[in-house]
């Protein structure tokens, strides 16, 4: 029997890793198919999305406006701190986060829009 994680080798009578605290296998996949599952992960990788910050404000009809704007062209986004305005209020700012393939787009639907209390904006 085998560990599946550290590949640690069990004697006869034994089902469990108590390293790994996982259940053993009877054999260890062969080489050309960890090689294999190792490709996929590094694929999975490759397609992580970046998000860059374009713009902050405490203001929360801003947020609702620019929220319906990025929705209404199908931008990629998040606000980080959202949720914590609605409670914080001007303590700390929403702060709007883009696909990084997309922030240039947003900064131009954005670029005549009147901010309230930012931080940073579309200008810089």
């Amino acid at each position: 029997m085998f560990c599946p994680k550290c590949k640690a080798e069990y004697r006869e009578g034994f089902t469990h890793c108590l390293d790994c605290d996982v259940d053993l296998v009877a054999s260890l996949p062969k080489e050309e198919e960890l090689a294999e599952n190792e490709n996929i992960v590094e694929e999975e990788n490759e397609n992580d999305i970046t998000f860059i910050p374009v713009l902050s404000t405490y203001n929360l009809g801003d947020i609702a406006l620019i929220k319906s704007i990025l929705d209404d062209q199908g931008i990629e986004y998040f606000l980080q701190g959202e949720n914590t305005a609605y409670i914080r209020g001007y303590m700390d700012p929403s702060i709007l986060m883009v696909r990084e393939d997309q922030v240039q787009t947003v900064k131009e639907l954005l670029k005549d829009f009147d901010l309230k209390f930012t931080m940073f904006s579309t200008n810089q």
